[in-house]
């Protein structure tokens, strides 16, 4: 019978492939509060109420006048975005590098941000215009009665938003707008930890015309900010904020440990350019990065430059240095402990404990435990379970094309039997017009000669009238 240590050492001898798979009766018997890689950084397992798979779920639901509804306020960008998996292991890599004080990420060439321009060129969300401020002494408006709010409550579920988007079916009102967009902030942009949007979100949604008005993609990029800050002080299993820039973000600007570039055409926003590859299970080094795995600042390319949320933006704010750019070089002062984890009885000879530093330095040890991962592997089942309902839908959708298709080549091949017989009875008619043709002048040429003998026989007449 295999013990923990034997088990573990098994696990180590398969530690040189890319991946290290561990069967659930191999994960049992061990429990841990994080997973620790061979370079000795420490990473958290997290959840999220962060769920691109529920937000493009309603979106593949939505009809062509829905989608004109939501581009008109400006949102429609969002609704180009293709199918992601969160990275969840290059995301708490990423955020370990975050610094508090200086508001961005700490890297040994420099430090770089996220800046507007990255928002922009990522979701394509205006980030020039009225500014998105929920403040705590706002008024609670008749609109935020109407959802449910109160003084001491202003929150919606998410789950309630998406009952009344299927309450409103193919509506495409003001009312449909609001729902949908609230439930876009709750799942997608401002997403919270407890599956709730805040109802003062609504002040901004109640005249539709001034939407567009607001700098979303700049309310976006502060409260991820404020998210990343929130994550390093507290240290929280749980990740709130719109992971999906957050990720796009690091693809962009972080040349390894990214997927593939797409080959089509939809390059705006970003967003939309990258593969949607598995998870991300070995460690990217960050700390180890050199200038040139590293994207210093975005540029918009010749098209981006002419669609009308980046050609707002100064130029200046794109080119200067201190906007997305590397600063001087730093020395990163490691908040990560170095420890290895114990995996195995406590009880084990001296001798063992000692191999176990030597086996560290070559392998990576992926370890989950009960208590930390519960949530996340909820969160991930949900996630499957959600994409599993996309891959139906679209499925039903693909057969529903085919019986379409069907019945327009069906439709298709009548018209041309239809055409067919027409062009026949054209071409009976015509023939008839011939005959009917060479019928008349017959008859015409013997009117002719009846009338030629009633004049000889009159002229005849006449003169043996004479005689």
């Amino acid at each position: 019978m295999k013990t923990p240590r034997n088990l573990l050492f098994g696990a180590l001898s398969l530690s040189f492939s890319s991946k290290l798979h561990l069967s659930s009766h191999v994960l049992a018997p061990l429990v841990l509060c994080r997973i620790w890689f061979s370079h000795d950084t420490p990473t958290m397992v997290f959840h999220t109420k962060f769920s691109l798979q529920s937000f493009l779920k309603q979106v593949h639901k939505l009809t062509q006048t829905q989608r004109n509804s939501i581009t008109q306020v400006g949102f429609g960008h969002l609704l180009q975005i293709p199918s992601h998996v969160l990275r969840r292991t290059q995301l708490i890599e990423l955020m370990e590098t975050w610094n508090n004080e200086r508001q961005s990420f700490i890297f040994p060439p420099g430090d770089i941000t996220i800046t507007l321009l990255d928002v922009v060129l990522i979701l394509g969300l205006r980030v020039i215009g009225q500014p998105v401020i929920l403040k705590e002494d706002t008024p609670l408006t008749t609109l935020e009665l109407e959802f449910g709010a109160s003084i001491q409550n202003r929150f919606i579920t998410v789950d309630s938003l998406k009952d009344r988007l299927e309450s409103l079916g193919e509506r495409a009102d003001s009312s449909f707008v609001r729902v949908f967009l609230l439930y876009c902030f709750g799942t997608l942009l401002f997403t919270s930890g407890n599956g709730k949007v805040d109802s003062r979100y609504l002040l901004f949604l109640e005249d539709l015309d001034y939407v567009s008005s607001f700098a979303w993609g700049a309310a976006v990029r502060e409260d991820l900010h404020e998210c990343l800050t929130q994550w390093k002080s507290k240290r929280t299993n749980s990740v709130r904020g719109c992971l999906i820039l957050l990720q796009i973000w690091s693809y962009e600007h972080i040349v390894i440990g990214r997927p593939k570039l797409l080959d089509c055409l939809s390059t705006f926003p970003r967003v939309c350019r990258w593969e949607s590859s598995g998870r991300q299970y070995l460690p990217i080094k960050f700390e180890e990065l050199d200038h040139t795995q590293i994207l210093r600042i975005l540029e918009p390319t010749s098209e981006e430059i002419q669609i009308d949320i980046v050609k707002e933006i100064p130029q200046e704010w794109y080119l200067r240095s201190e906007i997305g750019t590397m600063e001087e070089p730093i020395n990163i002062e490691s908040e990560r402990c170095m420890k290895m984890v114990r995996v195995y009885n406590l009880e084990q000879k001296e001798e063992e404990e000692e191999e176990e530093p030597m086996m560290q330095q070559k392998s990576t040890i992926f370890v989950l435990s009960d208590d930390d991962d519960s949530n996340s592997m909820k969160d991930l089942k949900e996630e499957v379970l959600e994409l599993k309902a996309i891959v139906e839908e679209q499925n039903k959708e693909k057969e529903v094309m085919k019986k379409e298709i069907e019945e327009l080549r069906i439709l298709v091949e009548k018209l041309q039997s239809d055409i067919m017989l027409k062009e026949n009875s054209i071409s009976d008619m015509k023939n008839k017009i011939e005959e009917s043709k060479i019928l008349v002048e017959k008859l015409q040429s013997e009117e002719m000669l009846e009338n030629s003998i009633l004049e000889l026989e009159r002229i005849v007449s006449e003169y043996e009238f004479d005689l």
